[in-house]
């Protein structure tokens, strides 16, 4: 199975992972041979791009952390909660008891994977960013707190922040959460104000405990104090939040959006390391940089060498160095241990 971006996909490709829209219904099953109104379709409703089976790539195996089915359900359920926000009357407490279920879901997902790394290209349709990105920066968030032997009770409290970090945009002008434009100064601060609306939206409409509701409001704090909207910073901020803030920085600048392409992930942990101690905890950065894989299995890569390979292993601590497999022979490189790769360097992923 390879990742393929959806302007390089091509009929008689066949689907290797199953796609869902964000209120989970399946669009497109595995093993669908693809067809030219198949692709306009995946194209039309924004994904980026999707999971092929192929010869090159039949024996690459994806180990996922969190299974497929408890991300669709978690996506759904964010839209479902997000979606009735605005109607304050509503009554949110099945709501409130289904996102306890899905968040006990990711947890025992990530606590009976620890030791796998953060290895996968989500499938997502950007024209529901807000949903899977909430959706992908909880998961992002248990993985890294699990690597960081978080107690699994703090870990719940996580990825329940986590997916509800970004509730209070749902409050703010749709015209701005949507816009493809730069915002004036004027609406930025208006822009800000989601973390504050979102944690009193929580604290007046569900039963979570502080330790979620205060991750929620910390989200855009930064490590220096320099964040929004209290200024706290170091150890006064909780660690859930030092977690979430690295992720969700991560999940949002390796996102496409409306006004600009999606970074490569290797550029995004580059500017991660280099604010740590400013925008981010140092410890969490220090686990993360060695712990995610900026270059995911199944992913396509091109080499310094002008060559085109397909990442089949990464090797905790040596992220910028897996082993590939070279789409022209088949040959197989480790990038990290052979003497002969030692002047080979990844310079683009295919996203």
């Amino acid at each position: 199975m390879r990742y393929i971006p959806a302007g390089q996909l091509r009929p008689g490709m066949v689907l290797g992972q199953d796609l869902f829209d964000a209120a989970g219904r399946r669009m497109l099953a595995t093993n669908t041979k693809l067809t030219e109104e198949n692709i306009d379709y995946i194209e039309f409703i924004g994904t980026a791009g999707v999971y092929i089976d192929d010869e090159v790539s039949k024996n690459i195996q994806i180990q996922e952390t969190v299974s497929p089915q408890v991300k669709t359900e978690a996506v759904s359920l964010i839209q479902q909660v997000f979606s009735k926000a605005p109607e304050e009357e509503d009554n949110l407490q099945p709501e409130e008891r289904l996102i306890r279920l899905v968040v006990e879901n990711v947890v025992s997902d990530v606590m009976s994977n620890k030791d796998v790394m953060y290895n996968m290209i989500d499938i997502r349709n950007y024209n529901d960013y807000t949903y899977f990105h909430s959706m992908n920066v909880g998961v992002m968030a248990g993985i890294l707190g699990a690597k960081m032997e978080l107690p699994e009770e703090e870990l719940s409290d996580l990825v329940t922040a986590a997916f509800l970090h970004d509730i209070g945009k749902t409050k703010v002008l749709p015209d701005l959460v949507n816009a493809t434009r730069k915002l004036t100064p004027e609406e930025q601060e208006e822009m800000k104000t989601h973390a504050q609306v979102g944690y009193d939206y929580l604290t007046r409409k569900f039963s979570f405990p502080e330790t979620v509701t205060q991750v929620v409001l910390q989200h855009h704090e930064w490590f220096n104090g320099q964040g929004y909207p209290n200024h706290l910073k170091g150890k006064d901020l909780s660690l859930n939040a030092r977690i979430l803030r690295v992720v969700d920085t991560y999940d949002s600048m390796t996102s496409k959006r409306p006004y600009r392409k999606p970074y490569q992930p290797a550029d995004v942990m580059e500017y991660i390391m280099a604010r740590t101690g400013l925008e981010f905890d140092p410890r969490v950065v220090s686990v993360m940089s060695s712990q995610f894989c900026i270059y995911p299995i199944g992913s396509e890569v091109i080499l310094s060498d002008g060559r085109h390979a397909i990442v089949t292993e990464n090797h905790p601590g040596f992220i910028g160095r897996p082993t590939v497999k070279f789409i022209e022979d088949g040959q197989e490189i480790n990038l990290r241990s052979e003497r002969g790769a030692y002047n080979i360097t990844i310079v683009q992923l295919l996203v």
